[in-house]
């Protein structure tokens, strides 16, 4: 069992315009090493900041977004101090630090696929869950602050190499639009999508299932304001392990956000450490279960989010998940929460058997 983080200092790169405050800025790696340094443990976890610049790994851009977008970013990068849209700016390092982004994801499920009981957290900006083939994603309004869809890439190489089926769990506070809207109608990738309703980007409604062959493989679950470790809890008991225990995927890739902190700043939300530990550990008794690494790709987190919750995170995953077996036991989600997974359930029902 371990814990491989990777970085690169050329996430430092992807700068807001001078005097411009942003909350997607580069203190947010130092956040996290910072606290991943203070919990080090050599003998179980690595940390590795000299990912190699490998243009091999590339053409998953191209794979992942239309010719013209990256065409479009590109000429942004040229100019400079810029912005694609209010939410999201570029300067002139976005472009090789967006693409270093892709590279280092793509790496960790390398890592990942190649053993179980272990975690690999690809620590990337900027994120990417937010961005489809065009750029903005089934009609938000922004891009909210990503570039390139870096868990895309980690499925699509994932799927490359014949590792199918693959779930794609986001706990990110917002909705995945970009990475749900790249895959909607691709079957081999079940996306799980918890997110806070009402709040960018808007998407993410229950009956979005996704296209094609592919419906019943897309899973939203919109929960209200306010919702504590216990409704994100009771999502993971009814809806992630059935699915994982009737599917077996062959790899897990988490869209690690940690904006659902209580007090990260961008929701509503009351989520804490409990949470992100159990489902840590969670992670851990799964990756051992079923024989697959997991990999996380971080997405938002701007604060206390970062701190405490890639903490809880990660000695979550470094404990025992027996001892935290009773508390999955006894939760209490609110009314509201279980009336959404009820729903949610009776619309899988034809797709995907859970009870």
């Amino acid at each position: 069992m371990s814990i491989h983080i990777l970085y690169s200092n050329t996430f430092y790169l992807h700068r807001p315009l001078a005097g411009v405050y942003h909350p997607e800025n580069p203190s947010r790696i130092d956040i996290i090493i910072n606290t991943i340094k203070k919990i080090y443990l050599p003998q179980k976890m690595i940390i590795d900041n000299r990912i190699n610049y490998d243009v091999g790994y590339l053409h998953y851009i191209l794979k992942i977004h239309d010719k013209s977008y990256i065409e479009f970013v590109n000429s942004l990068c040229t100019a400079g101090d810029t912005y694609i849209d209010s939410d999201t700016y570029v300067s002139r390092n976005t472009c090789r630090t967006a693409e270093m982004a892709i590279i280092t994801s793509i790496k960790s499920i390398e890592i990942a696929l190649s053993q179980h009981e272990v975690l690999v957290f690809a620590v990337v900006r900027p994120p990417g869950h937010h961005v489809g083939r065009y750029g903005r994603a089934m009609d938000a309004p922004t891009q909210g602050f990503c570039i390139y869809n870096n868990v895309a890439a980690t499925a699509l190489y994932a799927i490359d190499k014949g590792y199918t089926p693959i779930i794609i769990m986001d706990i990110d506070v917002h909705h995945g639009n970009g990475t749900q809207e790249i895959f909607w109608y691709e079957p081999k990738v079940i996306h799980i999508d918890i997110h806070q309703y009402g709040i960018y980007p808007g998407t993410g409604s229950i009956d979005s299932i996704g296209g094609g062959e592919a419906r019943g493989t897309k899973i939203n679950l919109p929960l209200p304001p306010y919702s504590s470790d216990d409704d994100y809890l009771y999502i993971i008991k009814e809806i992630f392990i059935p699915i994982i225990e009737l599917i077996k995927p062959r790899a897990i890739a988490i869209s690690a956000g940690f904006d659902a902190y209580k007090g990260d700043g961008l929701s509503e939300m009351e989520v804490t450490h409990k949470f992100y530990s159990l489902y840590g550990a969670l992670l851990r008794a799964l990756s051992k279960r079923i024989g697959v690494g997991i990999t996380a790709v971080l997405e938002g987190g701007y604060s206390i989010g970062l701190k405490e919750g890639i903490q809880s995170f990660i000695l979550g995953f470094l404990s025992d998940f027996n001892k935290y077996e009773e508390t999955l036991k006894n939760i209490s989600p609110s009314k509201k929460t279980i009336e959404i997974v009820t729903k949610v359930k009776n619309i899988l029902k034809p797709f995907i058997l859970i009870n």
